[in-house]
């Protein structure tokens, strides 16, 4: 099949092809992700739009393009963590008063959650939220797949630590 440019598509056609077919087959599952590790749906809408478009222009030419964008969408996570965590110390150094930025519907497992460093977060969240296989969790935080078990491991007593007393 040829594209637009007339050069010759190795894909198979389907009835949404190209970039905007994996748009909509992905959006919903990377936003699931973010929201997850972000536990904030408008952080979540922003970062997986900027993913699909930090990914969209080396699209074509990835081997895998899911588990590049799975990365992209969890590195972009992290940097969230990091820019909030930075405006929360500045914050609080010039007030003594908290912001109020905590949504409302939280439960135990979502705070003890949140305690978590990000990439034991992530390999929880990708592994019992999301169903990930050890393979897939390696290849989105960039690791081996004995990384992951001890991630797994390791988040999962510390959660154990928290919500147990």
């Amino acid at each position: 099949m040829m594209n637009q440019m007339g050069l010759v598509d190795p894909r198979p056609p389907t009835a949404a092809t190209g970039f905007e077919g994996f748009y909509r087959a992905q959006h919903e599952p990377m936003l699931r992700l973010a929201y997850l590790l972000t536990q904030s749906r408008a952080a979540a809408e922003d970062l997986v739009q900027d993913s699909f478009v930090r990914v969209q222009p080396r699209w074509a030419d990835l081997e895998s393009p899911t588990a590049y964008l799975r990365r992209t969408v969890t590195n972009a996570c992290y940097s969230y963590h990091r820019r909030r965590r930075r405006e929360e110390a500045v914050a609080q150094s010039r007030t003594t008063a908290r912001p109020d930025g905590v949504e409302a519907e939280h439960d135990e497992m979502w705070d003890a959650l949140a305690r978590l460093a990000p990439r034991r977060r992530a390999a929880l969240v990708m592994r019992y939220y999301l169903d990930l296989s050890e393979a897939d969790i390696a290849a989105a935080l960039g690791c081996r797949k004995g990384t992951v078990k001890s991630l797994t491991h390791r988040g999962l007593a510390d959660l154990r630590s928290v919500l147990e007393p």
